[in-house]
């Protein structure tokens, strides 16, 4: 493995997230920059860890989860990337396991909504034993979103089923 996971440090964050100060803006949240959304996620999130380059510490990932306002028993699972994994996606997948693992044992379940225009994160989703829900188009937004959501046994029991991937 290339990576290590911890949990994230504030120089994590402050170092993605001056990353993407020149990001486009989300279309579900276009008043806020995307450097300040994820100051605020963090904030929210009881658990957040990192992964660094082993060669020079940089920061190449980060993953949260924060628990819903409606249920405290289901997380709001996000993550965040660099393009360091995009010539290696079986180590994010392992990395994600790894980080799922953890949060599950907080959260029976994780959700997200994921826009439907993002196959790679569907299918890394889908990989991991995250259920993709039908697409729906979101009423706030022009936005068409996938609920997906995986439960704890589900990744638990993920790579023994022959019919599962681990990576996409």
């Amino acid at each position: 493995m290339r990576h290590h996971v911890q949990p994230a440090t504030s120089a994590d964050v402050a170092y993605l997230a001056a990353r993407l100060e020149d990001g486009p803006v989300s279309l579900d949240w276009p008043e806020k920059d995307p450097g300040r959304r994820l100051l605020e996620a963090c904030a929210f999130s009881t658990q957040i860890w990192a992964a660094r380059r082993l060669s020079d510490g940089a920061t190449s990932a980060l993953w949260g989860v924060t628990p819903r306002l409606d249920n405290p028993d289901v997380g709001y699972v996000w993550m965040l990337t660099t393009p360091s994994f995009d010539d290696d996606p079986r180590e994010l997948s392992l990395l994600c396991r790894l980080v799922l693992g953890e949060m599950l044992d907080q959260f029976p379940r994780l959700e997200q909504q994921i826009d439907a225009r993002h196959d790679r994160a569907l299918n890394l989703l889908r990989g991991l034993g995250f259920i993709i829900g039908e697409a729906r188009r979101d009423l706030d937004s022009s936005a068409t979103l996938h609920r997906v959501w995986l439960d704890s046994a589900k990744l638990r029991n993920s790579p023994s089923d022959p019919g599962e991937t681990l990576v996409h």
